[in-house]
């Protein structure tokens, strides 16, 4: 392979690790949105008996 495969190689290895993180990244915001969402609405209803 020449310098020019291999580059191409690693940056293909790289932007498939990126993706992989910001998916970690981003899954984790919307769960911890969705639990900030449930104990508001939970705390709510409690209130309100």
């Amino acid at each position: 392979m020449n310098n020019y495969e291999q580059g191409k190689k690693a940056r293909r290895i790289v932007s498939v690790v990126y993706i992989l993180i910001m998916a970690v990244v981003m899954g984790g915001t919307y769960l911890s949105q969705q639990q900030k969402e449930a104990l508001g609405q939970a705390s709510q209803s409690s209130a309100s008996h």
